[in-house]
This record gives C-alpha cells, sequence and structure tokens, in this order.
C-alpha cells in the first residue's frame, strides 16, 4: 500500500472554507459568481470568488463568500456558517445538516482519489508494493537499468550537470518528447507499465540494443568533461561522445535551460508561487498504535518494529533511519510529516534521500511508503519535505538556506512549514533526529 492524496479539482479549495485565498485558475476572470453550490448546501444560495487586493498580505489570491439569494444575508465566510443561518432561518438543527455535508465531501474526495490513483498507474506512477513489483517483473526480464545502457538509448539524450556545491555530478535522462528522468527505477516502473498495459512493444529493441551498444567508460567521459567544464555537459548517445559531437552548454545555454526548467510545470508568475502547487490531504493512512508516534516510547518502538520489518524486506540491518517529530499541533501538515523516514537506494541532486513509512494493520501489519520525501535542493541550497522526486515540485517544509551541504539531521533551522496555500511559516519544534541502529 502507498496512499498519496490527490487532488480534489472538481471543486475549488476556497468553497471549503480555507482562511488564507487560494491561487487563482489561469484565465479566470474575478470576481465570478457560482451557482449552484456544491452538493449538500443550501440550493437557495451563491458563492461569489474574489481577489485579495495589493495591499492584502495575500495579495492576488483568491477568497469566496456566500450570498442568499433573498438579499438578506451576505459576506458570509465558510459553508459552515451558511449551513447554520440556513438551518435557523428553517428551524431545524444545523449540526445534522453539517455532519452531512462533511460526509459528501469526503465520499467526494474518494472517489475523486480513486480517479487520479487509476489515471497515475496508467501513467507507470506507481507506488508501494505495486511499483516494488512492477521494478521487479522488470528486472527479471530485462535486468536493472544502468546509466550507460540508457545513454544508448536511441533518440534519448544524457545530461550531466556539475554541481559545485556538493562536487558531484546529476546526471538526467532525456526521452524524445522532452521528459527527464533522474531515478532510474522510475524508468524502469514506467517501461514495466507500458508493457502490463500493452504499449510497450517497441521497449524490447531499444532496450536489447542498448545493452548491446553499452560502454561504461564512453558514459563516464560524459560526467569528466562536466567536471572539467565546471558546467553541463549533453550527448545523444556513445557516437556523439566518441565523435565530439555532443555540446558543453554556453553560460547563456544555461541560463535558458534554467528558466525552461522553471517555467516547466508551473503556474505563471501572477501565481505568487515558485514551487509547484501542493495538493495533499491533512491525514493520510491512518496510524494506530506505536505508527502513530504519540509519545516518546511510541518512536523508540516505531524505530525497532520499521528496522525489522526492513530487514525481513532484504534490507540491510543498519539502514538509515530518521525520525521526523516536534511539528506543532496546529500546523496543517503535522500529521504527514511526522513519522519515520528510510534511505532510498539511489542519491537524488547528488544526496542521499528518504521516504516516510507505513504501518497498516488493515493490510495484516504490512509496512508501506508514503509519497513524502526529505530530499535536497542544491539550487535552493536546503532540505525539503517533499510529495514528489522531480525538478518541479510541491514542497511541504523546508529548512534554512544552508551555505553548504551537510546531512539533514544537521541542517539549520527553523524549519518552515507550508500552510497549504503557499504560504511558509516557521515551526521551531520540527526536529529530524537520526534513529541509532541495533
Amino acid at each position: 500500500f502507498c496512499l498519496k492524496p490527490l487532488k480534489l479539482h472538481c471543486l475549488p479549495w476556497h468553497l471549503f472554507g480555507s482562511p488564507m485565498g487560494t491561487i487563482p485558475d489561469a484565465g479566470a476572470d474575478y470576481p465570478r459568481e457560482i451557482f449552484p453550490l456544491q452538493e449538500g448546501m443550501p440550493a437557495d444560495w451563491k458563492a461569489v470568488e474574489k481577489l485579495y487586493g495589493p495591499t492584502s498580505k495575500y495579495a492576488g489570491k483568491v477568497y469566496c463568500r456566500y450570498y442568499s439569494m433573498d438579499g438578506k444575508h451576505k459576506h458570509i465566510c465558510s459553508p459552515r456558517q451558511v449551513i447554520a443561518i440556513d438551518c435557523e432561518a428553517k428551524g431545524t438543527d444545523w449540526e445534522p445538516v453539517w455532519a452531512e455535508y462533511q460526509r459528501i465531501v469526503k465520499e467526494r474526495d474518494a472517489r475523486e482519489a480513486e480517479i487520479r490513483a487509476a489515471d497515475r498507474e496508467a501513467r507507470g506512477l506507481l507506488a508501494g508494493e505495486k511499483r516494488e513489483a512492477a521494478i521487479k517483473k522488470f528486472h527479471d526480464r530485462f535486468g536493472g537499468l544502468v546509466g550507460p545502457v540508457v545513454f544508448c538509448f536511441a533518440g534519448w539524450t544524457t545530461r550531466w550537470t556539475y554541481q559545485p556545491n556538493c562536487s558531484q555530478v546529476r546526471v538526467e535522462y532525456i526521452d524524445p518528447h522532452g521528459q527527464i528522468f533522474l531515478l532510474l527505477k522510475d524508468l524502469e516502473c514506467l517501461f514495466q507499465t507500458q508493457l502490463d498495459n500493452g504499449k510497450g512493444d517497441h521497449l524490447e529493441k531499444l532496450i536489447r540494443d542498448a545493452q548491446a551498444l553499452a560502454d561504461s567508460e564512453v558514459f563516464l567521459q560524459g560526467s569528466r568533461k562536466a567536471r572539467e567544464t565546471g558546467g553541463v555537459y549533453e550527448a545523444v548517445g556513445t557516437e556523439a561522445v566518441a565523435d565530439g559531437s555532443g555540446r558543453v552548454l554556453s553560460k547563456e545555454d544555461r541560463e535558458a535551460l534554467a528558466a525552461t526548467k522553471q517555467s516547466r510545470g508551473r503556474r505563471p508568475p501572477s501565481s505568487h508561487s515558485k514551487r509547484a502547487r501542493l495538493v495533499l490531504g491533512t491525514e493520510g493512512l491512518e496510524q494506530t498504535g506505536w505508527a502513530a508516534l504519540e509519545s516518546p516510547d511510541d518512536e523508540k518502538e516505531a524505530i525497532v518494529h520499521f528496522r525489522r520489518f526492513l530487514r525481513e524486506r532484504g534490507f540491510k540491518s543498519d539502514v538509515e533511519l530518521l525520525l521526523l517529530n516536534g511539528v506543532a499541533a496546529e500546523q496543517k501538515y503535522a500529521r504527514r510529516l511526522r513519522g519515520v523516514y528510510y534511505r532510498m537506494g539511489e542519491l537524488v541532486a547528488g544526496q542521499p534521500c528518504y521516504q516516510k513509512l507505513l504501518h497498516s494493520q488493515r493490510s495484516g501489519g504490512k509496512v508501506g511508503c508514503d509519497s513524502i520525501y526529505l530530499t535536497w535542493n542544491g539550487g535552493g541550497m536546503q532540505w525539503e519535505v517533499t510529495t514528489a522526486l522531480r525538478e518541479t515540485r510541491p514542497v511541504v517544509a523546508c529548512s534554512a538556506v544552508l551555505g553548504e551541504v551537510g546531512p539533514v539531521s544537521k541542517a539549520a533551522g527553523p524549519w518552515k512549514v507550508q500552510d497549504g496555500n503557499g504560504d511558509f511559516f516557521e515551526d521551531a519544534g520540527l526536529a529530524i533526529v537520526e534513529a541509532g541502529t541495533e
């Protein structure tokens, strides 16, 4: 199991009473009227979406107010208030109506999550046990992918980027459509999903041909060229390195590349966001008993249990575990952040990457992973808690900006945690602690 809350796209989030506004829809004109309202709300009310003014702390964001159609009630702030006012006027108890509205919202959220999960799986974006099973199936047929093999994929571009802050070279693999892959396991999972869905007939030849051509020494030349130039080197296939047709990106090329990456998948500047928008549920998969981490004793027990579960699944007994705790209870994503994270097998941005572990009694006591990661942001020079491992990614929390890379457990604070609307607030209690080995 590996559950990632998915975007509820049928209704704007501010219709559920967000106090600090949301990012406006691209191309929409404000103010705009919404009628009828979502199921569970009174039929004789409407909503009006407006933008905060230029002097507001939330300038440019959207807020919502409700109005009764008879004109008696104006500027009502939340669905709960609307339901209470409407029930009072009708002489009925508002609490059952509010409870029913919450039930409707929860069910709709679950339906949308199922739809989005199915869509992600269809695109090869698997997680947890499904991801592991797909990767194993791919390995059984082709063996694991390695850099020199992917480098030889026909029509693919390989890009080596020297990162002076950590003296590492990041390797990116770019398919003919421009999609970038940083993790080879992501590629293995995608390929196996395509094969399972009957859309990977071309992959057998692509992979076998590349395996026959793979040359580790030629592949390493790309890394050397990036180091020698202190920048970016990219090539299409081994011939490009051998005959010199690979290219070192100039300063202007790198600036253009950075601008392209910054704009890809991001909202327009008017969104006031430098990161991909975060869409994350506040609860996630329910954790009970020691897995809920409600006390220091629970935390100690969780580390012991998770280490044992990992060892049973083939991990080394000294696999690195981190404990993220101390998040203020009033933080919106406190439950999602708090937990035990294990070190993944591959580096991301040249540094260790960690993923949050989950335990489920409903699945027979199995252990899986949440889509929550602790990873390094080389461009921003800070550690981040994110929901995706890609260039443009939503950020749930981030450390202070650091002068140089170091262990995440030593990252300078105070950490900042997102409120769900793109704004970050300091949380002096958030801490990341190294869990001892057995």
